[in-house]
């Protein structure tokens, strides 16, 4: 199959700057990427491979790993503290959070208001006490729409959509062995 260069080089800017290609994406250009990727995965396999990009499938995702990739195993580590903090966060706004569940930043706010162990939570992603909650919520969700987890269905009232690409962060988080012998 002689695959296409236009959408090659399309998976190739968006997997090379760390984002993922997800099958429940909204955007319809996406989701035909992703359908190509899927069908064709050994084609577009053996064209990044030359440049270093090792194409990866996940529960539901592509996304790229690089050889001698530029980061230390300590800063994987702490990049992920960082992520367990926001898996936790937002499993204590709804248990089972995760691909395809849909929400409003505005359900998680009040969520705060009322819960004192979620806004604590939140609380601890900035330092800035001065930015209200609804801030603190948007600018999280924001940084995980930035990062290729999560959509935004809905501009005015600000509805998400959770992308097939959150599974990455459960599959990292569930490969963390803590030795409890270990202080």
């Amino acid at each position: 199959m002689n695959l296409d260069h236009n959408s090659t080089r399309r998976v190739f800017e968006m997997l090379s700057r760390g984002q993922f290609l997800s099958a429940n994406t909204i955007r319809p250009e996406f989701r035909k990427l992703y359908d190509e990727v899927e069908e064709y995965f050994s084609a577009f396999e053996s064209v990044y491979a030359p440049l270093g990009f090792h194409l990866k499938k996940g529960n539901n995702y592509f996304y790229f790993s690089r050889e001698g990739g530029r980061q230390t195993i300590e800063e994987k580590i702490e990049r992920f503290y960082k992520y367990i903090d926001r898996l936790a966060f937002f499993a204590t706004f709804a248990p089972g959070f995760g691909e395809g569940m849909r929400f409003y930043v505005k359900d998680i706010v009040h969520k705060c208001n009322v819960e004192t162990d979620l806004n604590d939570q939140l609380q601890r992603f900035g330092s800035d006490k001065s930015i209200s909650t609804h801030d603190k919520v948007r600018d999280l969700v924001d940084e995980m729409k930035r990062q290729g987890f999560m959509e935004c269905e809905d501009d005015e009232n600000e509805g998400y959509i959770v992308l097939s690409s959150y599974n990455y962060l459960k599959d990292i988080v569930d490969l963390i062995d803590i030795d409890p012998t270990h202080e």
